[in-house]
């Protein structure tokens, strides 16, 4: 007697490759998650992304997997349309994105009928592009959640079932846009069964009191090792003129990442700053580490865009010390606290 189940020994597929719509970032087939507080840009992130998918370009110096993209605007109106207005003038031409189709109302993905809906939607902008759906954006959670309890596991079970059912029928990774709770640091909204069925989640924030500038922390990525914190701008562009000549504008995320401004880094180089954030990653709660811990962090990052020069890692962590942000000793390093200051 032999079984219908997948039998595979030991360790059999251990170097398989994870395959990524926007690589190390956003991976392919899967249950995916921005959330964020109200006016955190949320929802211009998932247009860029969508509009970097389907127009095949790089997002922030990373590979880009080609493909079309179904946007649920659960919350309607023009919104959405503007910001991938102001993507194409910004990165584009001016020219539309023919990849990107909407569907500009809710879909309740806990009901059977509108989720077969969606899956009739993504055979036919398949039909119609000739390329695969690789991305449908739930945009938000709230909207195409119809009258049921977030906060009720059965009634989240339901809704990501949806989700489920339509990622298996068209191969897409599935991106759910999402709002926090009262308090922020509980992280995203409802029943813990969210965060459970995802496969990567991200929170964005607005970066202090900057107007137009968010960041973009991975919160979970469940099989690759999550990117580093980054700041996005965001900038405007004229998208049309209404009926007294007057400008409407939308904002465009500007797609290469930076390091978040640090206060206490002020007035440091852009290298400096990303050199302490690295610092204080590589730090234990005693605000020790070592200089190889450092280097290890500091060379994946990005400093306007670019890997740092390792060439100069020594003079690099020299300008911190002279800065009194740390002290050096042999191969340690140490975060300098106030206390310290005060004691100096």
């Amino acid at each position: 007697m032999t079984t219908r189940l997948p039998l595979v020994r030991g360790f059999t597929g251990f170097d398989a490759q994870a395959s990524y719509l926007i690589k190390g970032y956003l991976p392919a087939q899967c249950a995916a998650s921005i959330y964020g507080p109200s006016g955190s840009f949320k929802s211009f992130l998932a247009v860029s992304w969508a509009c970097h998918i389907a127009t095949g370009k790089p997002w922030n110096g990373c590979k880009v997997e080609h493909g079309a993209v179904l946007y649920v605007v659960g919350e309607g109106g023009v919104g959405v349309p503007r910001r991938i207005r102001a993507w194409t003038d910004e990165y584009n031409g001016c020219q539309d994105v023919p990849n990107v189709y909407r569907v500009d109302m809710p879909v309740f993905m806990a009901d059977p009928l509108q989720v077969a809906e969606l899956k009739i939607a993504a055979a036919q902008v398949r039909q119609e592009t000739g390329l695969p759906v690789k991305l449908i954006v739930i945009d938000t959670v709230a909207r195409c959640f119809g009258g049921a309890d977030e906060n009720r596991a059965a009634d989240m079970g339901a809704f990501i079932a949806g989700c489920d059912t339509v990622k298996a029928d068209t191969g897409a990774t599935m991106l759910m846009v999402h709002h926090t709770g009262k308090d922020v640091a509980n992280g995203a909204r409802g029943s813990s069964a969210f965060k459970a069925a995802l496969d990567a989640e991200f929170f964005v924030s607005r970066e202090g009191d900057r107007a137009q500038s968010m960041i973009l922390r991975a919160t979970k990525m469940k099989d690759g090792e999550p990117p580093q914190d980054l700041a996005f701008d965001l900038k405007s562009r004229i998208v049309t003129y209404d009926d007294e000549g007057d400008e409407v504008t939308s904002l465009v995320v500007h797609d290469i990442g930076r390091e978040p401004q640090d206060p206490e880094a002020d007035g440091l180089s852009p290298t400096s700053k990303a050199l302490f954030q690295a610092v204080k990653k590589a730090s234990g709660e005693d605000g020790t580490t070592t200089k190889d811990k450092v280097r290890k962090v500091f060379q994946d990052m990005f400093v306007d865009g670019k890997k740092p020069n390792m060439s100069n890692f020594a003079r690099y962590l020299k300008t911190l010390d002279g800065h009194g942000l740390i002290t050096i000793s042999g191969d340690e390093v140490r975060l300098v606290t106030l206390d310290d200051a005060i004691d100096e």
